[in-house]
């Protein structure tokens, strides 16, 4: 019997399995889908049951003046049989439901009450201005939040995949951050790999649009920043869908800029630093690429522009500065977890150093190309103007500087010298906390050693770049030394001590000198066997040889007894046909 009972038990439902990435996708598009054909009703006018429209309930009472109540919750009675109609009850527990789903849904409206934990009324005015204030706050921010839930209501749900440039330009001109942000991701959705057969290479497209559309913004004036940081998102996770397709996009934008580059040295024996876009994309590399690789097919191409960058292209404005220290920060970003030395990194630093310190005549260091000792750009970044310096204060770099911002005033331009340097101290700071374990740390950092103790420590700085001069050179104290170098020594080497001569015998001429009787005696045998091995060698392969040979005359012989039967068989054939013939024409003549 409990054999039997266990048959009628309830057992364990099974739980919803996990859906897919292709799923997830299908119902996103799905109800993306459903959004926008209800928008489109909603635009045109129509209601949900196709603009047919239930009588609504009047009372007797109804002036039909336009007042409406906020919600309508009274239903038509219908009567069946005496009973009432179950299509009416339906409808209404539907209508309770939708109402009350509403009701989770919406965002609640009312204020928070005044008055205290204790239930007292009585509380003082600026609590009470305060608490209005943090209502007004409350509601404004809810009024935010309705605007931006109309905006996205406003905007179709389903997007096509743009098929150009100035398609996709078309659908994210004039939107705010927000709604750019929300088109990208409705097209990727609606166009989403497991949806269609051609959408890979839909969104493989949008991915290069994007690249493209974020280099237009950098080169707005203003920049648009922020809408760049937020696509970098949108970038990213397409690039971790088609990483080969991505890449060779990137590879083509850095291509181009090496190869602009490169034509501006041979035509004028120099080159400017590229505009913000570059810039961008550079940083955009070491965001959506592994950095920490020996070699990458995007990276290593990036790290050898930024390198061409810092060499090859001469500091001639505070735009080019900043450029420059832009380039820097971006190289020890894509260093920091390998670790890599990059010798035009430090150099780049002791060039700013250099133009922003006067009494440049000691020695310790030797500056390179795009550096010059002296000219018209060695002093760009020094500042002598006492009330200048006394009210700089430090902020980060602007990149709207890089992008052709000019100061308006002189003292503007001279707090923008004294940013650049403090940044640069700041790198030099980072590279010494990087590079202090390697062998060689203390012969790469004499020459930003030297500078900063002998001129950047002296001069009438502001006190917070002096705290950052003391800051990186105690962390260079602070490095031990990794190797100790090679030293000739200065007194004169001790002589080994002399000891007797080894009398050697003198042994017959050609013979080895220096081995014993035995030694000599297995030598002559080595050299016995090996002369006999070779003659047995040159035996057995002349007796192959002969073999060979005899093999060859046999079957020539054969082959010659062969022809010759087959000759006289023919012969003899062709006697008989004859004889046949000959009988033949006798008999017809007869």
């Amino acid at each position: 019997m409990m054999v039997r009972e266990l048959g009628f038990e309830m057992k364990a439902q099974p739980s919803n399995r996990m859906k897919t990435q292709e799923e997830l996708a299908k119902e996103e598009q799905e109800r993306l889908e459903k959004l926008e054909a209800a928008r489109l009703r909603r635009m045109l006018g129509k209601d949900e049951d196709g603009g047919t429209k239930k009588p609504k309930h009047q009372s007797a009472d109804d002036l039909n003046d336009g007042f409406v109540l906020d919600k309508d919750d009274r239903h038509l009675l219908s009567y069946k049989d005496g009973k009432v109609s179950a299509e009416e009850e339906q409808s209404r527990e539907a209508g309770d439901d939708n109402s009350d789903e509403e009701q989770d849904e919406g965002p609640s409206e009312d204020s928070e009450e005044s008055s205290g934990p204790d239930g007292h009324s009585d509380l003082e005015s600026d609590v009470e201005s305060e608490e209005d204030r943090e209502t007004q706050q409350a509601a404004g921010r809810r009024l935010k939040s309705d605007g931006h839930k109309a905006r996205e209501a406003e905007l179709p749900s389903t997007f096509a995949a743009p098929e150009s440039y100035e398609e996709l330009k078309s659908l994210l001109s004039g939107k705010s951050m927000e709604e750019q942000l929300l088109v990208v991701e409705r097209i990727k959705t609606c166009n989403h790999p497991s949806l269609a057969v051609g959408n890979k290479a839909k969104l493989e497209k949008l991915f290069n649009f994007l690249l493209e559309y974020i280099g237009d913004l950098a080169t707005d004036d203003p920049p648009d920043l922020k809408v760049i940081d937020k696509l970098v998102v949108q970038l990213y996770n397409l690039c971790q869908m088609f990483p080969e397709s991505a890449s060779s996009c990137i590879q083509f934008v850095l291509r181009d800029a090496m190869h602009e580059m490169e034509g501006a040295i041979e035509a004028r024996g120099r080159a400017a630093f590229p505009g913000l876009d570059v810039l961008i994309y550079l940083k955009l590399a070491g965001v959506l690429f592994p950095t920490s690789d020996f070699w990458h097919p995007v990276v290593t191409p990036a790290l050898v522009c930024m390198s061409q960058l810092l060499t090859k292209c001469p500091v001639l404005s505070l735009q080019d500065a900043v450029k420059g220290l832009f380039v820097c920060c971006l190289f020890l970003d894509y260093v920091s977890l390998s670790q890599r030395f990059i010798p035009e990194l430090i150099n780049f630093l002791l060039g700013i150093l250099y133009i922003a310190t006067p009494n440049k005549q000691s020695q310790g260091y030797t500056l390179v190309h795009p550096f010059r000792a002296s000219g018209k750009n060695s002093e760009l970044l020094l500042v002598s103007d006492e009330e200048d310096i006394a009210t700089w204060q430090r902020r980060g770099l602007s990149l709207h500087w890089a992008n052709g911002l000019k100061a308006q005033t002189k003292t503007e331009a001279n707090h923008m010298r004294l940013s650049c340097l403090a940044v640069c101290l700041a790198l030099v700071k980072r590279c010494v906390l990087m590079y202090g374990p390697l062998p060689s740390f203390h012969d790469i950092v004499r020459p930003l050693r030297a500078l900063l103790m002998e001129h950047l420590a002296a001069c009438s700085h502001p006190q917070e770049l002096q705290d950052l001069c003391q800051s990186a050179l105690a962390a260079m104290g602070k490095q031990e030394r990794r190797y100790r170098p090679l030293i000739c020594e200065k007194s004169k080497p001790v002589p080994l001590k002399l000891f007797a001569p080894r009398l050697v015998k003198v042994l017959e001429f050609g013979r080895k000198q220096g081995s014993t009787k035995e030694e000599q005696e297995r030598k002559r045998l080595i050299h016995k066997h090996k002369r006999e091995f070779k003659g047995a060698v040159r035996e057995i392969r002349r007796d192959n040889q002969f073999l060979a040979r005899m093999q060859l005359a046999e079957t020539l012989e054969r082959d010659a007894e062969r022809k010759r039967k087959v000759k006289h068989l023919f012969n003899s054939l062709a006697t008989q046909e004859g004889e046949w013939k000959a009988l033949k024409r006798k008999k017809f003549k007869k």
